[in-house]
């Protein structure tokens, strides 16, 4: 990592966990072999689940997917977010369909400890 050089912390929601493969290889590709994946549950789902007064968000949920999938991994260049998202895209991967979900990138600021086991 260059000086001034900050390291990034890439997270992807995934809804549509059909791609989850083929991020994952695709990361790999770029070198980022350590990511964590996290299964997940929108809140909306916990609330209408869990909490009666909610159930009528039931008809507001934009789509019919409850669960998902979070993947964290730490970069070390930001330009990496730009390659991911165009071999991506080659796949029909497109995270500007908001139905496959989001993703984003957040400056880390601070960090302890060993990162060879996720470059």
């Amino acid at each position: 990592m260059k000086e001034g050089d900050r390291m990034r912390l890439l997270m992807i929601i995934l809804n549509k966990e059909e791609f989850l493969d083929d991020i994952l290889s695709t990361l790999v590709e770029l070198g980022i072999i350590g990511a964590t994946v996290i299964e997940s549950t929108r809140m909306s789902e916990i609330l209408i689940r869990e909490i009666p007064i909610f159930a009528g968000l039931r008809e507001m949920r934009r789509s019919g997917r409850a669960y998902n999938r979070v993947i964290i991994a730490p970069l070390e260049k930001k330009e990496t977010v730009s390659e991911l998202l165009k071999l991506l895209k080659e796949m029909n991967i497109d995270f500007s369909d908001s139905e496959t979900g989001f993703l984003f990138t957040i400056p880390i600021e601070d960090f302890s400890g060993a990162l060879e086991d996720y470059f």
